[in-house]
């Protein structure tokens, strides 16, 4: 036995997030770690990695007893934490940064060649092709990410967790990822691998545990957990995922429209239409240009060539205009105000409504809108002034929706709206979606996932390096055959 958690509990105030939890992990072993966002996942992780205290109970490694809220003692036992923050250093290079691992002497005495040596190692041996010199901010987030596992496998760790390691990546990604885990825990290394595509769970897992509400429900070898199970196990019912219901009403006129628009090598004379109640499905491996579609559709990045039209004009002040709403794929570095309020958050689209008659912002006002917003998307949250910091994943996304959607947008772009959330809050982030169109709403769906795209758009397009290349409806696709259009580039 690797790793020992015994009897740990742990209250945030009188919240409980633990409750007389137990874990053990084999040597050379893959245990998958499960449960919706707030069953105490995160929490368990940090106590394991010694940067938060338990308030009882004890974690072992190879039989020495941490000493708790000591990341020094759990880093020098071999464990190894990728946080879902990748805690990277986007100024330096990525040899920099596989190679820095807060040991100062390490740091010191390492020359440059050595560095550049060492990270090429690694990037091969992960199968990777990024330069070892390139500056980490510049690469795009699936990139980061890979580079957060690198520099976590190459620092010589007996047990590494992953927490949610795939969020930002694409399904060739995926499973490369997934081909280095197992080909590592054949070499004798450990996992906890915390994931809520459950499809990688059954795949990868020695054993599986589930957490619900701080505790541990279920636990045992993969062979006895299914989807259907782990999905049950974690909501305590069942979640369905339905195919959207309503057919959207043919109109010849869009919402918007993107014209001929090119941007460097990215885009190449793009032309999108969006049309009142249509959502629109975008997929493509990372670098295609999916993303710069929705970038520039909402104003956030300049055009080369073309123009962005909306009821015929062409739009020059995109981020002036309320009713054209962008949804980015990382809500902690893009999206939200990490030290503000939720309801500081929500209220920056809607201002508006906040002001009294004589145009000062009211308090009772901004708590009243939160409120609102916080019983329509079901935020679960102890008070509209809490922050958004101190939510989990699927409650902070639900906070960057809000914002969104309190602009009573006409058009919204979502880039990846459910990256990093639980099963259940994903099916509900689905459900938003499907009730935003049928107000009449026209919707960009960029997504990674071949199961959200056929389940909630109404039509799908393709995109290969910068241009759109094939479109198909959801009825004539299967998840894999849209797997193979996307990597492979077959015809749909």
């Amino acid at each position: 036995m690797l790793l020992r958690v015994s009897g740990v509990n742990k209250y945030f105030g009188k919240n409980r997030a633990l409750n007389d939890v137990n874990l053990e992990v084999r040597k050379g072993t893959v245990h998958c770690l499960v449960g919706e966002n707030g069953s105490g996942k995160s929490t368990l992780t940090k106590i394991i990695a010694g940067v938060e205290t338990p308030d009882s109970g004890s974690v072992a490694v190879s039989e020495h007893v941490l000493r708790s809220g000591n990341p020094r003692d759990s880093i020098r036992s071999g464990v190894r934490v990728i946080y879902q923050d990748l805690a990277l250093f986007p100024n330096m290079s990525v040899a920099d940064n596989l190679v820095f691992d807060g040991e100062e002497e390490l740091w010191k005495f390492t020359r440059a060649t050595g560095r550049k040596r060492r990270a090429e190692r690694v990037l091969r041996e992960l199968g990777v092709n990024i330069d070892p010199a390139a500056r980490l901010g510049d690469l795009a987030a699936a990139e980061r990410q890979i580079i957060a596992i690198a520099r976590s496998v190459s620092s010589d760790g007996e047990l590494i967790i992953m927490d949610e390691p795939t969020a930002a990546l694409t399904h060739r990604e995926i499973e490369n990822l997934l081909e280095t885990v197992t080909t590592l825990r054949d070499q004798g290394i450990s996992f906890i691998f915390i994931s809520h595509k459950l499809r990688e769970v059954v795949s990868v897992a020695d054993e599986v545990t589930v957490l619900r509400d701080g505790e541990v429900v279920a636990t045992g070898r993969s062979e006895d957990f299914h989807q259907e199970r782990i999905t049950t196990l974690m909501t305590g019912g069942t979640v369905t995922n339905v195919d959207r219901a309503t057919s959207p009403q043919a109109t010849k006129t869009p919402s918007v429209a993107m014209r001929n628009v090119s941007i460097g090598k990215k885009l190449r004379n793009v032309d999108l239409a969006l049309y009142p109640g249509v959502i629109t499905g975008l997929a493509g491996v990372v670098g295609s240009g999916r993303t710069e579609v929705g970038l520039a559709m909402a104003g956030l990045i300049p055009l080369d060539r073309g123009a962005v039209y909306r009821e015929g004009q062409v739009l020059k002040k995109l981020r002036a205009n309320a009713k054209l709403q962008y949804v980015p794929e990382d809500r902690l570095t893009e999206g939200l105000f990490l030290d503000w309020s939720l309801a500081d958050n929500v209220i920056v689209n809607d201002l508006e409504s906040v002001l009294t008659r004589i145009r000062v912002i009211s308090n009772s006002r901004i708590a009243d809108l939160a409120n609102t917003w916080i019983n329509n998307l079901s935020i679960k949250a102890d008070s509209a002034f809490q922050k958004v910091t101190t939510l989990s994943g699927g409650n902070q996304q639900r906070v960057l929706l809000a914002r969104v959607l309190s602009a009573q947008p006409d058009v919204v772009v979502f880039n990846n709206p459910t990256v990093g959330v639980d099963i259940a809050s994903r099916a509900e982030i689905h459900n938003l979606i499907r009730d935003v169109a049928d107000r009449g709403t026209a919707v960009l769906l960029i997504s990674d996932e071949p199961a959200e795209l056929i389940s909630v758009a109404d039509e799908i397009l393709f995109m290969t390096d910068g241009e759109i290349t094939e479109s198909a409806t959801p009825d004539q696709l299967t998840e894999n055959r849209l797997v193979e259009i996307i990597t492979e580039g077959v015809n749909a």
